[in-house]
């Protein structure tokens, strides 16, 4: 494993493998949720993992900026050819975008729960509306001056199980000063600032869609939605698994990412 920095996004590399590779975390996670990933995958591939503006080692979130933007742009920055991209969740999203509007970039999509969850409002509204509900709550109360109480109702819904008062003060400390990029993001995630919903259909390249079968409910129709949209699309549940999948079962999502390359170009 190797580590290094441009002037504000910090990068980590698992693996030896001659394929180049591209991983992106979810919100409230770091580079270093992919360990599991790197050490199953590492024969075949040389992953490149970027934290998030003010998660693992990056720079500090900079209020009012464009989550997804800024990462694209840090993303674009460093690759020098083109990677099969792993994505979780937030990171799965961003992953997608990147094949829209840089196809040449992309080999093949592995995503575990990527946020899409517009793609369920045809056959799941009531469950995009439960969401819309919960994250409008997260939001309200991150703008009411308690981005405790904002994180805490995030993790609840979307952290491994683990209950809120059991997690480290430390961890519980990260957690709270990170929720600005949680908010932020959402503008990507329910408002799809960056048009990716109507562009799915561009994206050709071999693409697995994970979710666990023990996550909220709404990733089951969201990754349906979103394997019928793209042309090349394959479904996949990861069973045991919740939306920390890519983290707890690293072994099984390994294998259908591997599986996922080899029909890749």
């Amino acid at each position: 494993m190797s580590l290094d920095f441009d002037d504000t996004t910090y990068w980590r590399t698992l693996g030896e493998g001659a394929r180049p590779a591209l991983a992106l975390h979810c919100n409230l996670g770091h580079s270093g949720a992919f360990r599991g990933l790197g050490a199953e995958l590492g024969d075949l591939l040389t992953i490149q993992a970027p934290d998030m503006p003010g998660h693992g080692r990056s720079d500090a979130y900079q209020a009012g900026t464009l989550a997804g933007q800024y990462m694209l742009d840090a993303i674009l920055e460093k690759l020098d050819g083109p990677v099969d991209v792993i994505g979780h969740s937030y990171g799965g999203l961003l992953g997608l975008r990147l094949a829209i509007e840089w196809p040449e970039m992309v080999r093949s999509l592995s995503l575990f729960e990527p946020v899409t969850m517009l793609a369920a409002k045809d056959k799941a509204p009531e469950e995009v509306a439960k969401n819309d509900a919960h994250m409008s709550k997260v939001i309200a109360l991150y703008e009411a001056g308690d981005p405790e109480g904002a994180v805490r109702m995030f993790v609840e819904e979307w952290g491994d199980g683990t209950p809120w008062e059991q997690l480290p003060a430390e961890t519980r400390a990260t957690f709270a000063r990170q929720v600005p990029v949680v908010v932020a993001s959402q503008r990507d995630v329910l408002e799809d600032v960056g048009q990716v919903m109507p562009r799915l259909g561009q994206v050709t390249v071999p693409c697995v869609v994970m979710d666990g079968a023990l996550s909220p409910p709404i990733m089951k129709p969201a990754c349906d939605g979103l394997a019928a949209m793209v042309q090349n699309g394959r479904r996949v549940t990861i069973e045991s698994a919740g939306h920390m999948g890519a983290i707890s079962h690293a072994r099984a999502v390994a294998a259908e990412v591997r599986r996922t390359i080899g029909a890749a170009v």
